[in-house]
């Protein structure tokens, strides 16, 4: 997987889980806050394949952005 990427520089975030700053950050979930509006959760890589964290853009249609976990481990 390629470094997220933004104006021609990495983008680094951090990790949900190990909190950890990462350079391949994957979104899982939105976390969703009743004044602020919520933001994205994010997972890096290692996290993101022990944890099973299905990414946003998998998600089924309609979901409401709640982390979601794989029946079996990411290849």
């Amino acid at each position: 997987m390629r470094p997220a990427m933004q104006g021609g520089r990495s983008v680094i975030k951090v990790c949900r889980e190990c909190d950890e700053p990462t350079t391949e950050p994957i979104p899982v979930a939105l976390e969703h806050v009743a004044s602020a509006g919520g933001r994205v959760v994010y997972l890096c890589p290692r996290c993101r394949f022990a944890l099973g964290g299905v990414p946003l853009h998998e998600h089924p249609k309609g979901s409401h952005g709640r982390l979601r976990y794989e029946k079996e481990p990411p290849a």
